[in-house]
């Protein structure tokens, strides 16, 4: 995934509405209900307390399941902030990993409705797309 190149506002909206030390904390679970299971029954099952979602592909599986970010240390003036984890998960080989991240917000709307903003590697944080136009 290649780096996006944000505008001045674009960037404001996005470090108000991420914080690191809150996406590690609510990838940790995530991560280790992947690392665990042994196949897609168990990750179903170990991420049964989020939101979760599945859509079938021909070689793999995505699984998306929603987060809510501590919004305790952003700038942000939404009610809500949140990923979603987009996994990858193959059959064939009974593993998976997190593929993309989502980030929503509520503050551009004003209202309990989340936005999209952007997506973000799962590792490095980095926007690799802008989504959200005002």
């Amino acid at each position: 995934m290649k780096k996006s190149n944000l505008t001045p506002e674009q960037q404001t909206l996005f470090n108000a509405n991420f914080n690191r030390r809150a996406y590690d904390k609510a990838k940790e679970p995530i991560q280790k209900a992947i690392s665990e299971s042994k196949n897609f029954y168990e990750l179903w099952e170990r991420i049964k307390n989020y939101d979760r979602d599945v859509e079938y592909e021909d070689d793999f599986t995505i699984i998306t399941c929603e987060v809510e970010l501590d919004r305790s240390h952003m700038e942000t003036e939404g009610d809500y902030v949140g990923v979603c984890f987009y996994i990858k998960w193959y059959d064939e080989a009974d593993a998976g990993m997190i593929d993309k991240v989502a980030l929503y917000s509520s503050e551009p709307s004003g209202e309990y409705i989340a936005d999209l903003l952007c997506y973000i590697n799962p590792d490095s944080c980095e926007v690799t797309e802008w989504v959200y136009e005002a």
